[in-house]
């Protein structure tokens, strides 16, 4: 089975206030393509600087990461950049919305900074829209949509460019339990239909439960890895 994602001996250290600091500690695992993935752990524990190191936001300290046969250690600044915007996608709890563009223009975005033309931008985001429930208000701005439609928006603007990962780093901590159900129940879909592989990273066990594998992490090192269900 082909790995979309290789991790190797992953280490992150920092120095704070003069002193060194491991964030996180020679991690390993590998992800075959298609496959979801949670990983879950307390605040503290490397969750999310796991998903930057692996999503190429952050440089690594030690170790590798491969996705799609590329490594990320051996790439630029400038071609980890690119190659992120044409193979992942992000969804972040602060959502990072534009105040002062539509949602429909929100989704726009990233398709027009990899060079798609306006008209094809602009019908990809309708029916992203319309996926995620929200094409009724595609010409509204972020202050005109609830917590809950705003991160929907955040959804579909991940999905713009065709990701083959998404990586979504608490997408329901500032969620009402009804919202949060939407954004895991489109996570799920996307992974079980369209075959992208799908990486969230959660505090919340009944959360991480409905994802085929768990990688929890406590004081930045893999406690326990364990597959609940296989596709």
């Amino acid at each position: 089975m082909e790995n979309i994602i290789e991790v190797h001996n992953l280490t992150k250290r920092y120095k704070d206030a003069g002193a060194e600091v491991t964030a996180l500690d020679n991690v390993s695992f590998k992800l075959p393509k298609g496959f979801d993935l949670a990983i879950l752990g307390p605040s503290g524990s490397g969750k999310t600087t796991l998903l930057q190191l692996v999503g190429g936001l952050d440089k690594m300290t030690e170790g590798d990461v491969i996705i799609n046969g590329q490594s990320l250690k051996k790439m630029s600044d400038k071609e980890v950049s690119e190659f992120r915007n044409k193979t992942m996608g992000f969804i972040f709890q602060m959502i990072y919305l534009q105040d002062y563009f539509t949602a429909k223009e929100n989704i726009m975005l990233p398709m027009m900074v990899a060079g798609i033309r306006r008209k094809e931008a602009m019908e990809k985001a309708d029916s992203l829209l319309e996926k995620v429930g929200l094409l009724h208000r595609a010409n509204h701005l972020p202050r005109q949509l609830s917590g809950g439609e705003q991160q929907r928006v955040a959804v579909a603007r991940a999905l713009a460019n065709d990701p083959q990962i998404i990586f979504a780093d608490e997408p329901t901590g500032k969620l009402d339990k009804k919202n949060s159900e939407m954004v895991i129940e489109t996570l799920e879909s996307l992974s079980k239909e369209n075959g992208m592989s799908v990486i969230i990273i959660t505090h919340d066990e009944n959360i991480a439960k409905r994802f085929s594998r768990i990688i929890k992490l406590e004081n930045g090192k893999v406690k326990k890895d364990f597959n609940l269900n296989t596709k």
